[in-house]
């Protein structure tokens, strides 16, 4: 059987298509049973690989134009402070396909054919493997090793709906759009403005609407269908078109092929279940993990007494996250850290000791680290800066090369620095033997395992592993590493590190995350509105514990206009967190313009942004998620075991419900708790619209009917919130949060 297909054009029997005259030879219908449950079907128009049970396909090819093409593509990146531009040159594509024979086996399916153009000519092979009546999986392969970029297409449905794509900022639901998958500085603004203009112009920092740090390419539908690609180049996916889907991964031909699993399920929760059972689910959280972690820095002094000041307002914290335990660094940029991993004496004398003494008081410490070794800054005249643990890299060949040869020297914001090859055996034991000695072993009960996303495109690696598709992979590993740190060192379990980058199969390794520099602002694209699209989406895909800054965290001084963190901003941005698996405070990049959860005097006379009322009612607000703290468990449990999220997308409660699908910052604590935070400056009443059933408002107690929109007060400090009446952890809730609604 043999045919051929270019955008083809039928007319009865002839066909004339660009210049070609081609008599394509019928197609004959068949069924062929795959396996007890799925199908085959052969029609002249299209393929289709079908589960008969449910009803619903794993895929379907249409044969009205080809679903493969492939080019030979040259691409050249530009590298600034971990944002990526492209420059791309088409050396031959080839878009004909023809499909010469379809064989068809106990389980499998393998369609062999041929691609061609100018100067193009390629034999491909598509094999469709039955794992289960539930479970495809597929791999594309093309003889042509020199063709290095793929488009597969198939058919999507006008009124499908996509979700998750891994930890997405601006969109929550994805049809119609056009996302990219390359872990990356998500970008200053991502379209807010006028900080996304200034950026760009600046530095080419302003990023935009699909820019992450944490991009997976996996997704559910609400046809119930969940497809994942497991390669690691950069990848495009085009739901734009209302009838068909385009995929795009460049550089497929150093993974030898495109491959993925496509799923099957009943619901978005079973289909998030099957795929994290694939690519890794969370442990549980250690108990001291469920209060407030107060991030604070600037040394012993500061750092105990703004402990007890917030425990004196009755403010439950249970750890102190102190990122400038290894030394601070003030740069241009603000506040930055002394990227050399061990303690620094100057600020925290006798750091051990520091440690056990807030250990006895019952809170635990937790401090930073990244997978850069800073250098001494040429730009700043007469920078003292030392660095003993890159000096030792640079000697052992732990760092990542550049072109030539010689260790990669990447400008960072505010300092030049040298990413360690995460690819040399040698390199890794010697930063697992760093993080046991120099972090576990102070005492340390966690730490912000930072970065993970800027190896550079061009970079040479240890294992000769072409760096277009590790670095991706990067961040991945990055986690690896600090999780086999812990269990070497026998604290699995006790101690909590969180990672901003990520791709597929983070999840696997990594014990929490955390959604990296916001800005400390309303914006809907870097503000407190994408905070929360970057929590509903993100657990979709696998990302089940996450959080972000309390109050964000990048703040810039410009003339044309300040973005200073607000109390407002704060403590509406503390609300949100409340309702959160970990509750924690960052003072941002430039502390001392940013309004803080605490009020200090330095030594010096220079006083923070603060004030006794901010304190109060943010201990206010910590109360509330740590009463919720027995329903919070119970969620990270059962993410342990099934991988679905502790806060969830609309899309996956309450899925046949249209109209919650617009409230995109509304979202769900499991599935019995209902949120509708405040996101915009000066409000204090909230719209809220309730789905199906009946739903109590948790500060009045007041019941209403679901289905319909209510409007609500919503003073700071009193999130509207709503229990489902019969929910399954209904009584769970209500006995949590009663001893705290009389006193908030």
């Amino acid at each position: 059987m043999v045919f051929r297909f270019l955008s083809l054009c039928f007319f009865f029997l002839f066909l004339e298509c660009a210049s070609h005259i081609l008599t394509p030879i019928p197609i004959q219908e068949e069924t062929y049973q795959v396996s007890k449950q799925i199908q085959w079907i052969q029609k002249p128009t299209e393929f289709i690989l079908k589960n008969t049970s449910f009803d619903k396909n794993f895929i379907k090819l249409s044969l009205d134009e080809p679903f493969l093409s492939v080019s030979e593509v040259e691409t050249i990146s530009k590298y600034r402070m971990a944002s990526f531009k492209f420059e791309e040159s088409i050396k031959r594509t080839c878009s004909e396909q023809t499909v010469d024979s379809i064989k068809k086996e106990n389980g499998k399916i393998t369609i062999f054919g041929k691609l061609t153009g100018k100067n193009c000519s390629s034999n491909y092979e598509v094999n469709f493997v039955a794992k289960s009546d539930t479970e495809i999986e597929f791999k594309i392969t093309v003889s042509d090793e020199n063709l290095n970029r793929i488009q597969l297409v198939y058919v999507s449905q006008p009124d499908e709906k996509f979700f998750g794509l891994g930890e997405q900022f601006t969109f929550d639901e994805f049809k119609g759009k056009k996302p990219f998958f390359f872990t990356e500085e998500q970008g200053i603004g991502r379209g807010d403005q006028p900080i996304t203009t200034g950026a760009n112009l600046l530095a080419g920092a302003g990023g935009n609407a699909y820019t992450t740090y944490a991009p997976i390419p996996h997704y559910i539908s609400s046809e119930n269908r969940s497809v994942f690609f497991e390669n690691s180049g950069y990848a495009k996916f085009d739901f734009d078109h209302a009838k068909k889907t385009k995929v795009e991964f460049w550089d497929f031909q150093s993974e030898k092929s495109i491959s993925g699993t496509i799923w099957l399920g009943t619901s978005a929760k079973s289909l998030i279940e099957t795929y994290t059972k694939k690519t890794g689910r969370f442990p549980k959280l250690p108990e001291w993990a469920y209060g407030t972690w107060l991030g604070v820095q600037g040394g012993t002094d500061k750092v105990t007494s703004i402990v007890k000041q917030a425990k004196d307002a009755g403010n439950p914290v249970t750890a102190l996250w102190i990122q400038d335990w290894c030394g601070r660094r003030v740069t241009n940029f603000g506040d930055q850290l002394k990227w050399r991993w061990y303690a620094d004496e100057t600020l925290y004398p006798d750091f051990k000791k520091f440690v056990k003494s807030m250990n006895d008081q019952n809170v635990q410490v937790l401090g930073y680290i990244n997978s850069f070794l800073a250098d001494t800054d040429p730009k700043k005249p007469g920078d003292d800066f030392t660095n003993p643990l890159l000096t030792e890299a640079k000697i052992k060949g732990y760092l990542v090369k550049n072109a030539k040869g010689e260790d990669y020297l990447i400008q960072t914001v505010g300092f030049p620095a040298y990413l360690i090859d995460l690819t040399n055996p040698l390199a890794v034991k010697w930063t697992k033997d760093l993080i046991k000695k120099n972090l576990i072993g102070m005492g340390l009960s966690g730490w912000m395992a930072d970065f993970g996303e800027w190896l550079p495109y061009d970079a040479k690696l240890y294992s000769g592993i072409d760096a277009k598709v590790y670095h991706n992979r990067y961040p991945v590993d990055w986690a690896r590493i600090n999780r086999e740190a812990i269990k070497e060192a026998g604290m699995e379990g006790k101690i909590v590190f969180f990672t901003r980058a990520g791709y597929s199969y983070s999840n696997a390794y990594s014990t929490l995350f955390w959604e990296g520099d916001q800005m400390v602002s309303f914006g809907t694209n870097d503000g407190l509105p994408s905070s929360i699209v970057g929590l509903t989406t993100s657990g979709i895909s696998g990302y089940a514990l996450n959080h972000s800054d309390i109050g964000g965290y990048t703040t810039i001084s410009n003339p044309l206009k300040n973005y200073h963190r607000t109390k407002e901003l704060l403590l509406r941005w503390a609300e949100v967190s409340a309702f959160t698996p970990v509750f924690r405070t960052h003072e941002g990049n430039r502390p001392l313009k940013n309004w803080q959860v605490y009020t200090y005097t330095k030594p010096d006379g220079t006083k923070s942004l603060g004030d006794e009322d901010t304190v109060q009612l943010f201990a206010k607000i910590a109360r509330i998620h740590f009463a919720l703290k027995p329903y919070i468990q119970s969620l990270v449990e059962e993410a342990s075991k099934t991988g679905l999220p502790v806060v969830r997308h609309n899309a996956i409660v309450e899925p046949e419900d249209k109209i919650l699908l617009n409230y995109k910052y509304q979202f769900f604590l499991g599935d019995d708790l209902l949120v509708a935070p405040v996101v915009e400056s000066n409000e204090i009443v909230q719209d809220v619209y309730l789905p199906r059933g009946k739903w109590t408002h948790f500060w009045t107690g007041t019941t209403y009917e679901g289905n319909r929109k209510i409007q609500v007060s919503a003073p700071i400090g009193k999130p509207p919130a709503f229990i489902r009446v019969g929910g399954k952890s209904e009584g769970l809730i209500r006995s949590s949060l009663e001893s705290i609604r009389n006193k908030n």
